[in-house]
């Protein structure tokens, strides 16, 4: 993958995640009798997908505990329908995004990247990827800043589903993945398990099987602090580099010039939406999008 191509799946992450977090999307979930935060999110990300399981829920998501997600599914469908909620998301993110871009949002070079943009959402090879089919089969919204970020959503969750395979393949649970990051110093160990949902024996069990596999081990200034060795480091390597491949479809279809005309417009307007705070973990998390060696 060029560097241009991961500089726009760096800016497609942060534009797609205004939809969680900022006051004009709870309010909007508030508004449907979404109170508690894990309904908020968890009911977002998995409306598309209709009235899920906490079954369904854990392996589409992968990461989170099932504890954790069970709190929020499938009770969340009996406050408010998926309808509603994909409705209340929509919402929120165009109410954020008036207010974050001001005269940004309706700027002329918006509609030609969002079209761009839906062009690669659209033309998306969605075979395994049910994250990204549930949100390409939502209606389309009008505004342009509103297409961007729908086409951001789809582009985010078909790297997303490509990331999960990935890291499945390379033998990596859903608990081992926060482990092996934190370990990596990608981010803090704490945030990790704190947003994920794992108890501190499902924590602790993981480092150990990490450790036992010569993935991690345990060094460093901190007590108890973890540092990838040089196998777990390969390991890392190996799923991004076979998420890269599995998510280039999209962009390649763009071309060159497409990809420019998407990220010369995105720029500007990513860097209002991160520094508006309404994606507060975003600077903690573009660590994650670091630069590759190439294979």
């Amino acid at each position: 993958m060029n560097a241009d191509s991961r500089e726009l799946w760096r800016l497609v992450e942060p534009y797609h995640q205004l939809s969680y977090r900022s006051p004009e999307a709870t309010a909007a979930y508030a508004s449907i009798g979404l109170d508690r935060p894990e309904h908020q999110y968890f009911g977002s990300r998995l409306a598309a997908l209709g009235p899920v399981s906490a079954r369904v829920a854990v392996s589409v998501l992968y990461g989170f505990a099932p504890a954790y997600v069970a709190r929020a599914v499938p009770s969340v469908w009996e406050a408010a329908t998926p309808a509603a909620v994909s409705s209340a998301r929509f919402a929120g993110a165009a109410a954020t995004l008036r207010r974050v871009l001001g005269d940004h949002f309706g700027a002329s070079g918006v509609a030609e990247a969002a079209r761009l943009a839906s062009v690669a959402a659209q033309s998306a090879d969605l075979a395994g990827r049910p994250m990204a089919a549930a949100h390409a089969d939502l209606d389309w919204p009008d505004e342009p800043a509103m297409v961007l970020w729908h086409a951001c959503t789809i582009l985010r969750e078909h790297r997303g589903d490509a990331h999960w395979a990935a890291t499945s393949g390379a033998g990596i649970d859903p608990v081992e993945c926060h482990v092996l990051h934190a370990a990596d110093g990608a981010m803090p160990g704490e945030l990790l398990q704190r947003v994920s949902g794992w108890d501190d024996t499902e924590w602790s069990a993981a480092t150990d099987r990490l450790i036992q596999r010569g993935l991690v081990e345990r060094g460093g200034v901190e007590p108890g602090a973890l540092a990838l060795s040089a196998a777990g480091h390969e390991v890392k390597l190996h799923i991004e580099r076979s998420t890269d491949r599995a998510s280039a479809q999209p962009l390649a279809v763009l071309g060159t010039d497409g990809t420019r005309q998407v990220l010369d417009t995105m720029r500007p307007l990513v860097q209002q939406v991160v520094d508006s705070g309404v994606v507060a973990t975003w600077r903690l998390r573009e660590e994650l999008w670091r630069d590759i060696p190439p294979e």
